[in-house]
């Protein structure tokens, strides 16, 4: 049986995904991206960084930057999940922390806890996928087929 090979690059295997999961991929990639608008406030007539959002967004490339590393070094594997572990907890807890003094009232308040959905289900899953990956269930490529 001839074996394949795992796709270049690791946007190359996402896009090798059933529809329902590059959909969901893309959801987490909105809401992430989704804190740059928001992330300069206006505050006693004078323009404020959110940290949150700078929270978000940093750890979004940070991930971003940790997941094509560890794509390359492991290849197509559940471990990559640790890269969202890594990079987005830190930024999940902070946020988490805040989210009563931000409310549920205005838009950026609503997004928040679009953020706090969708990131906090991603890091379920990552942590699944991690501990499946130390247990022996690694490969990931062509899992579906």
């Amino acid at each position: 049986m001839e074996e394949l090979s795992i796709p270049a690059t690791l946007n190359e295997a996402i896009f090798s995904e059933p529809l329902w999961l590059q959909a969901w991929v893309m959801l987490l990639v909105i809401a992430n991206i989704a804190a740059i608008p928001f992330a300069l406030t206006k505050v006693e007539g004078a323009w404020k960084l959110r940290k949150e959002c700078l929270a978000i967004v940093v750890s979004f490339v940070v991930a971003a930057i940790l997941m094509d590393w560890m794509y390359n070094t492991f290849g197509y594997v559940r471990l990559l999940g640790m890269a969202h572990l890594i990079a987005w907890t830190p930024a999940f807890v902070y946020v988490l922390m805040r989210r009563k003094e931000l409310g549920m009232s205005t838009a950026f308040g609503k997004y928040v806890h679009f953020y706090l959905v969708t990131a906090g289900l991603s890091l379920a899953v990552d942590l699944l996928d991690v501990v499946r990956y130390l247990l022996g269930d690694g490969e990931l490529y062509l899992r579906w087929a």
